[in-house]
C-alpha cells in the first residue's frame, strides 16, 4: 500500500488529477451498479415468493370446495402434492418447507416454495430460466454500461486535467526562460485572463523588489570596486617606491615582503568577491588566461606565512604548463585557499602539491571526521579556533563559476583536496 501511494505521489499534477477523477467516477459507477443489481435481485425475489404463496393458498382454498381439485399445471407454474410420488420430481421431493431459489431441475432454473398445511406437504415451483436469461443479458449490458462510462471519463478526465494543468506549465516555461540579467521583466499581462492571475501578480511584485535589489547591489559593487581598489594601488606604489629606497639585505626588506603578500592577497581577495558578485562580468572574465603551473610557486611561497614551521613539497612535471580560461587572480584565491587550509589545519609537517596534466592535488596529513566532510564548503563552517570559514566556500563559489570541479577526500590519517581545471 505504501509503495502504491509513493507511486501514486512521483506522478504528475494531470495524471494525479485525471486518476482521482476516475477513481471517483469508477467507484461511484461500481456502487450505484452493485446497488442496483442487488436491489434488483432482492425485489424479484420478493415478487416471486409473493406469487407462489397466492398461488399456493389459492389452490388450498380449492381444496376445501373440492378435495379432488387438480393441482396447477402451467408452462411456468406447477404445483404438487405429497401424495403425488411419481410425479414429484426427486430434486424436489427431498426438500424441507421454505423458499428455495436456483433449484436445478430437467435443465430448468426454478424458485420453488415448500408449505406445510392441513392438505399435507404442497410444492409449487416457477421456472425463471427465460428471466434469468433476460437477467444475464441485462447484467452484461450494466457491466458494458460502466466500462463505457470509465472509458469516457478517463478521457474527459484527461482532457479537463490538460486544460487545468495548461496554465500552469504555461506559467513554469515562462519562469524556466527567463533570463537573470533581464530587468524590468513582467509577466502579469500574459495571465490576466485566467486563474493564475494572482500568482502571476504575485510573481511580478517578486521580480520588482528583486529589480530593486540588484541594482542597489550593482550600485554597491560598482563602487565597492573603486572605493577597494584605490588605496589598495595607492598603498602598492608606496610600498614598491619604499621598497627602491632600502638597499639590499636592509632589516626592513623582509617586512616590505610581507606587506607586499598581504597586498596581493588582499588585491585577489578583492577582485573575487567583486567578480562573483557582478554577473555581467562573466564573459569578461573567461577571456582571460593565466598559466596555473607558473602561478603555483608564488602562491605557495605567498601561505607559507600561515605554518612557517611545515615544509610544502612542490611536485610540478617540468617544462609543462597548465592554461586555464581565468583571470590569475581568481586561479591564485583558489589555489591559495586550499593550500593555506591544508597549511593550518594539517596535523603534520609536510604538505605535498602536485600538479599533474589537469589536475592540482593538495595532502596533508589529519583526517576530517565523517560528520564534518560533507559541510567543509559550507559557508562560516570551520573546525579552527577563530576561524571565518570563508575560504573553501569562496573557492568553490570560484570553481563552479569558472566550470572547475573540487572535491575533499579524507580518512583517519589523512586529507586530500583534488582540483580538475
Amino acid at each position: 500500500m505504501k509503495r502504491r501511494l509513493q507511486a501514486l505521489r512521483e506522478l504528475n499534477l494531470r495524471t494525479r488529477i485525471a486518476v482521482a477523477m476516475l477513481a471517483l467516477v469508477a467507484f461511484s459507477a461500481i456502487v450505484v451498479a452493485t446497488l442496483a443489481h442487488f436491489a434488483g435481485e432482492r425485489l424479484e425475489e420478493e415478487i416471486n415468493y409473493d406469487l407462489l404463496a397466492e398461488e399456493l393458498t389459492h389452490y388450498e382454498h380449492r381444496l376445501r370446495l373440492d378435495p379432488g381439485a387438480a393441482p396447477l399445471r402451467s408452462a411456468l407454474l406447477h404445483i404438487y402434492r405429497s401424495s403425488d410420488i411419481a410425479e414429484l420430481p426427486r430434486s424436489i421431493a427431498r426438500l424441507r418447507p421454505g423458499v428455495y431459489h436456483d433449484i436445478r431441475s430437467d435443465g430448468k432454473s426454478l424458485r420453488i416454495l415448500v408449505r406445510d398445511g392441513e392438505f399435507g406437504r404442497l410444492y409449487i415451483t416457477y421456472d425463471v430460466s427465460d428471466h434469468e436469461r433476460a437477467q444475464n443479458w441485462a447484467l452484461l449490458v450494466l457491466v458494458l454500461g460502466v466500462a463505457g462510462t470509465l472509458a469516457l471519463t478517463t478521457w474527459a478526465a484527461f482532457q479537463l486535467s490538460r486544460q487545468l494543468i495548461g496554465p500552469v506549465r504555461t506559467l513554469a516555461d515562462r519562469l524556466s526562460n527567463i533570463d537573470p540579467s533581464e530587468r524590468k521583466l513582467r509577466i502579469g499581462d500574459d495571465f490576466s485572463n485566467n486563474e493564475l492571475a494572482p500568482i502571476a501578480k504575485s510573481i511580478d511584485m517578486f521580480l520588482e523588489r528583486l529589480d530593486g535589489f540588484v541594482e542597489r547591489e550593482q550600485a554597491f559593487t560598482a563602487t565597492a570596486s573603486h572605493e577597494l581598489r584605490t588605496p589598495l594601488a595607492v598603498i602598492q606604489g608606496a610600498v614598491e617606491l619604499l621598497t627602491e629606497q632600502q638597499a639590499p639585505g636592509s632589516p626592513s626588506q623582509n617586512a616590505l615582503e610581507r606587506i607586499q603578500r598581504a597586498l596581493r592577497e588582499m588585491s585577489e581577495f578583492t577582485s573575487a568577491l567583486l567578480s562573483l558578485a557582478r554577473e555581467s562580468n562573466a564573459v569578461d572574465l573567461h577571456t582571460a588566461q593565466c598559466d596555473v603551473a607558473a602561478l603555483l610557486p608564488r602562491v605557495i611561497e605567498d601561505q607559507r606565512t600561515a605554518a612557517p614551521d611545515k615544509q610544502v613539497i612542490l611536485l610540478i612535471e617540468s617544462g609543462k604548463s597548465l592554461f586555464v580560461h581565468a583571470p590569475d587572480s581568481m586561479a591564485a584565491m583558489v589555489i591559495g585557499n586550499v593550500v593555506r587550509n591544508a597549511l593550518q589545519h594539517g596535523t603534520g609537517t609536510t604538505v605535498e602539491i602536485s600538479l599533474q596534466d589537469r589536475a592540482l592535488t593538495v595532502r596533508n596529513p589529519g583526517g576530517i571526521s565523517e560528520t564534518d566532510l560533507p559541510r567543509v564548503f559550507d559557508m562560516r563552517f570551520t573546525t579552527r579556533r577563530g576561524g571565518h570559514g570563508m575560504g573553501l566556500y569562496l573557492a568553490k563559489r570560484i570553481c563552479q563559476r569558472f566550470g572547475w570541479d573540487i572535491g575533499i577526500t579524507a580518512d583517519t590519517a589523512s586529507t586530500t583536496t583534488q582540483i580538475s581545471f
